[in-house]
């Protein structure tokens, strides 16, 4: 559970957008759209929701793998990158009114703008090397041309350890802590097993001694057993390190048994956000019903009655009162407009 209520990671406002195309037929995905939360100390934060929904993307902006197009990330009170498309925004539409009196704020904006680009181009690699990502795919994400030992290395090497002994010595520690012997280090990536190769994956992400880990789907690609293992460590790991993880899934049985508190994504949008007990219990969201209406159980009476709850975004209508994200309850936001936000709080209350 969450040791205190210290935010390791605050995102304020997120957005990344993709542009593809020329002229007339560009074409601009909003992969995520506005997304703000916070990640506490010692917490695991899951972000939940079906492929394509910027799960993933949210991830790798985080970790500055892309730049934001908007809003704001701050890691342990320091903010590592920003986006400025809205200030832009703001600026040309002042000039289109052409008012003197505004040029204060014009003024303001373009120093915001200057800010922004300074942290985003700031290297602090003391403060970046404390978060460290385990990514999707271990066959994808390991060098085929490294052995592991280098491999594990490799992000000690960038952090500015120089000594090999130390190097060496930190290696074996944490392929230790993974529960794979030292005699691994000399092998290949193709040597190992997919829930191995996974382990490799983690040791990587622990050898600058992290204190945020964002686990992109780590267990999507392997057996149920192996799973529960993979699982298991991270949980191991949480729990003596004191790590802080931010777990992006899709298989919400393993959230529910892994998570503290959950966002649950759409289409760019979070469009739920609440404690892992009170999600299961209460789903406010339409798409969360969904969601978890879709869970299998091992019962086959259950899931002989077992009804899936169809989600049609046609369902809401944005266009005169558009939608926020707003506070339901302690720990439980909602994202809609006024009148599906009342609907909610009279649905708690009875």
């Amino acid at each position: 559970m969450t040791n205190n209520k210290t935010p390791v990671l605050s995102v304020r406002g997120l957005k990344q957008y993709f542009k593809s195309g020329f002229g007339r037929n560009r074409l601009v995905v909003k992969a995520v759209d506005d997304v703000s939360f916070d990640i506490y100390r010692g917490e695991v934060f899951s972000l939940v929701g079906e492929s394509g929904c910027g799960k993933t993307t949210t991830g790798r902006t985080i970790i500055k793998l892309y730049e934001p197009t908007d809003g704001e990330i701050y890691f342990l009170g320091k903010r590592i990158s920003a986006g400025y498309a809205s200030l832009k925004k703001e600026i040309r539409d002042i000039k289109k009114k052409k008012n003197p009196n505004d040029l204060p704020r014009i003024l303001e904006l373009r120093k915001e703008i200057e800010a922004r680009k300074a942290d985003t181009k700031k290297e602090n690699r003391e403060l970046l090397k404390k978060m460290q990502m385990i990514f999707q795919d271990p066959v994808a994400s390991l060098n085929p041309r490294m052995v592991v030992k280098e491999i594990i290395a490799e992000g000690l090497r960038i952090a500015g350890e120089k000594k090999d002994k130390v190097i060496t010595n930190r290696v074996y520690e944490m392929l230790n802590t993974v529960g794979m012997l030292p005699e691994h280090a000399s092998r290949y990536p193709h040597e190992f097993s997919g829930g191995q190769r996974q382990r490799i994956g983690v040791a990587r992400a622990l050898a600058p001694s992290p204190e945020f880990i964002i686990a992109d789907e780590p267990v999507s690609a392997l057996d149920v057993s192996i799973q529960a293992q993979v699982i298991n460590l991270l949980n191991d790991l949480r729990q003596q390190l004191g790590i802080t993880i931010l777990f992006i899934a899709h298989d919400l049985s393993v959230v529910k048994y892994f998570s503290d508190r959950i966002g649950v994504m759409y289409y760019g949008k979070l469009v739920e956000l609440a404690d892992k007990d009170e999600l299961f219990r209460n789903p406010l969201h339409p798409y969360t019903r969904s969601l978890l209406s879709a869970v299998p159980l091992p019962d086959p009476r259950y899931e002989k009655k077992r009804k899936r709850i169809p989600y049609d975004p046609a369902i809401h209508n944005y266009s005169t009162d558009l939608p926020e994200l707003h506070k339901i309850k302690d720990n439980h936001f909602v994202y809609g407009n006024k009148i599906e936000i009342e609907n909610y709080k009279k649905e708690l209350k009875d």
